[in-house]
């Protein structure tokens, strides 16, 4: 996985807690401490064996976790990647580019292995985005929360919900996106 998601995974992890919390999470997940690069690439085993460590740490769902995070993690991929959409795009502009987008960035990415992304609109309010992935953990959470934090980052007035999940036996995700007027 990038390691912006790694890098910003601690950092999320630090501004909810302290330093110390995630030495303890680091420890008890197995794991050698180490500062993580934004532009390298690191085993998804990390991500997972940190998640799940927090998850047990918190008490709380791990896809709960993981969506949180996911609003953290989305205006930092915004800006790492940045260069790969127009800045002057609104949400919709960007939604239905995700798929161009996505494969721009894993072309220039060296290693990068990203979801395959699409969007279709159900009408000028709703646009359906579909999320498939062929990593071992589907990390449905987490791309629920990017979706989330995308649309803060837009400042718009959108909510997502996820009408389809592989978790609960579809072929793919997908999240609905519901302009506000």
């Amino acid at each position: 996985m990038h390691g912006i998601v790694h890098k910003t995974l601690k950092e999320y992890v630090v501004d909810l807690t302290d330093d110390e919390t995630w030495d303890t999470i680091v420890e008890r997940a197995g794991l050698e401490p180490k500062l993580y690069l934004p532009v390298t690439h690191y085993e998804d085993s990390e991500i997972d064996a940190i998640l799940e460590t927090l998850s047990a740490m918190a008490t709380q769902n791990r896809r709960a976790i993981e969506r949180d995070f996911g609003r953290t993690l989305a205006p930092e991929l915004l800006s790492t990647f940045g260069a790969h959409f127009r800045r002057d795009w609104d949400l919709p502009e960007l939604l239905d580019a995700f798929e161009d987008v996505s494969g721009n960035v894993e072309g220039a990415t060296d290693g990068a292995l990203l979801p395959d992304l699409s969007c279709r609109h159900e009408s000028d309010a709703a646009a359906i985005v579909t999320y498939e992935t062929d990593r071992d953990n589907r990390y449905c959470g987490l791309a629920h929360g990017i979706l989330e934090g995308i649309v803060a980052s837009f400042d718009a007035d959108a909510t997502v919900t996820e009408p389809t999940c592989v978790t609960d036996g579809a072929d793919a995700c997908q999240f609905r996106v519901d302009l506000e007027s």
